[in-house]
């Protein structure tokens, strides 16, 4: 009879042991879970913050500029950020257009037209300046934007025939009193022996 009260105690105490040490195990368990999903949270919030198309442009989402009723084979393309966006169109003979729409305290719109209607050296920058004048001039007749290009292009004009020292990189302002309009032709290309690309931006801000 003693003997089996001591095997009772016994079997009592032992399950009571294991059931003391079981317990932080799956506390452990539950604390490592709701940590992981503190994390994950975290990590989310993170992306978020840091995606610019979010939270920290003040512009809206790019639209398409160019007029299908002038240029029906142009694409318009919005980039991954769901902000910006990328236009083209192809003018015939080779010749093609790549507007940017982009940036985010400023709305810009960067041309790059590619063409072999003109040649000269690159470092011929009057020369290019009227080129672009005249280029952008044609293109303008099917672009649709909240920049007022043909008002910038006036400008430009006014510009060229007032200076005869001009530069690359030189911002040419249009208008503009609380918000400021203005442009500048950027860069010449030479592609090939008669191909040159030629890189001209309207941009207004900031917003």
């Amino acid at each position: 009879m003693t003997k089996n009260i001591y095997k009772i105690i016994f079997l009592l105490l032992s399950t009571a042991f294991f059931a003391c040490n079981s317990e932080p195990e799956k506390s452990e368990e539950n604390t490592d879970s709701l940590k992981l999903k503190t994390e994950a949270k975290v990590d989310s919030s993170v992306i978020e913050t840091e995606n610019p198309s979010i939270s920290d442009c003040v512009r809206g989402k790019a639209e398409p500029i160019v007029k299908k009723s002038v240029f029906p084979n142009c694409v318009f393309k919005l980039n991954a950020d769901g902000l910006t966006a990328i236009e083209k169109i192809e003018l015939g003979n080779g010749d093609k257009v790549t507007i940017e729409n982009t940036g985010c305290e400023y709305y810009v719109l960067n041309f790059r037209i590619e063409t072999s209607k003109y040649q000269a050296d690159t470092t011929d920058i009057p020369f290019w300046y009227n080129k672009a004048y005249l280029l952008m001039t044609e293109l303008s007749k099917g672009i649709d934007s909240p920049i007022q290009i043909n008002k910038g292009l006036e400008y430009l004009k006014i510009y060229m025939d007032k200076n005869q020292k001009i530069e690359l990189g030189e911002e040419i302002d249009f208008g503009g009193n609380d918000i400021r309009d203005f442009l500048s032709l950027n860069r010449i290309e030479k592609l090939t022996e008669n191909k040159f690309a030629i890189e001209i931006s309207f941009a207004t801000g900031p917003l």
